[in-house]
């Protein structure tokens, strides 16, 4: 079952706003990062792994949810 055409777009918009608002704090966070290290201020000690949270939920959100379909047909011999 597919959802209306206008919670579709709803959710089109939604997704595109929560994948440009993670690609910013990712880019402000490896600038933040970068300072630190240039300005030879110590990091807080989890901030790498904030950095790698906010890259694997963007991953997350800028692949599909699910892979392609192939076409359902019987499973070859020896398969099932």
């Amino acid at each position: 079952m597919t959802s209306p055409p206008r919670i579709q777009g709803v959710q089109e918009w939604l997704y595109v706003v929560i994948v440009a608002s993670l690609a910013l704090y990712l880019v402000i966070g490896v600038v933040a990062w970068t300072w630190m290290i240039l300005a030879g201020v110590p990091a807080p000690a989890a901030f790498t792994t904030v950095l790698a949270t906010i890259a694997g939920a963007l991953a997350g959100m800028a692949t599909p949810l699910a892979p392609p379909g192939r076409e359902s047909g019987p499973a070859p011999p020896g398969e099932g």
